[in-house]
């Protein structure tokens, strides 16, 4: 095998591995990342509506008493509130919010927002936002996550939605966790076998050289004279 064949080889498996790999990756990249988000939603939606269904009268939800409603959710967002819990709306069936700690419009309808409508329909909503704080810089913009959990009677009727914002840091980071310990493993094999064949393409292309046993066994050329001659290689 001529030098230029041999680089040929090399480069092109390198550049297929290379996609492979990178194909690869984003692909697990991507199941990690939904799993985790699919993870949240269920493990957050579980525990509000327990929370919920403990401190909050059903009757609530469609009470047009505000102060009522300003009272029992906001004891309801200080039983649950943590680092990693930082705001609460809460619409009831007609898409009028009820109650927030986020300057979301009390009393007034969400026609528009469409993770509140899908949630009355019983489906569990998942949004990236991001927001400026005022008097902030562009750096200074802050990232969260929304999740719309719907709410329901005993009897399975849909009072309303809470929408419970976190923080996007620790999702960011378990995704990172996790795909690092899944992809990095594969990702290095595949490279320790790109390796392997460069070294074994290589051992092919050298040519093997003589050894000092054959040399010996070479019969020597005696000339007309009656001369010895070296062996010829």
């Amino acid at each position: 095998m001529n030098e230029s064949a041999y680089k040929a080889i090399v480069v092109t498996f390198g550049l297929l591995l290379l996609g492979v790999v990178a194909l690869w990756l984003y692909s697990r990249y991507s199941e990690i990342r939904t799993e985790a988000i699919e993870r949240k939603k269920t493990e957050t939606a579980d525990y509000l509506t327990s929370r919920v269904s403990a401190m909050v009268d059903p009757a609530v939800f469609g009470a047009r008493d505000s102060i009522q409603q300003r009272r029992v959710f906001q004891s309801l967002f200080d039983s649950i509130q943590s680092r990693e819990l930082s705001g609460l709306t809460i619409w009831d069936r007609d898409l009028r919010a009820i109650w927030s700690n986020l300057g979301e419009p009390v009393q007034r309808q969400s026609t528009e927002n469409r993770k509140v409508r899908e949630a009355l329909g019983g489906e569990l909503g998942f949004v990236i936002e991001r927001q400026k704080p005022e008097q902030a810089s562009e750096s200074q913009i802050q990232e969260r996550y929304a999740i719309y959990v719907p709410i329901s009677d005993a009897k399975g009727d849909i009072l309303g939605v809470v929408a419970v914002y976190q923080p996007t840091l620790p999702l960011h980071e378990e995704i990172r966790s996790e795909f690092y310990q899944a992809a990095l493993p594969v990702g290095a094999l595949m490279f320790i076998g790109y390796g392997m064949l460069v070294i074994l393409l290589h051992m092919l292309m050298t040519p093997k050289s003589a050894s000092p046993a054959a040399i010996e066994a070479r019969p020597f050329h005696h000339g007309k004279d009656g001369s010895s001659a070296a062996p010829t290689a």
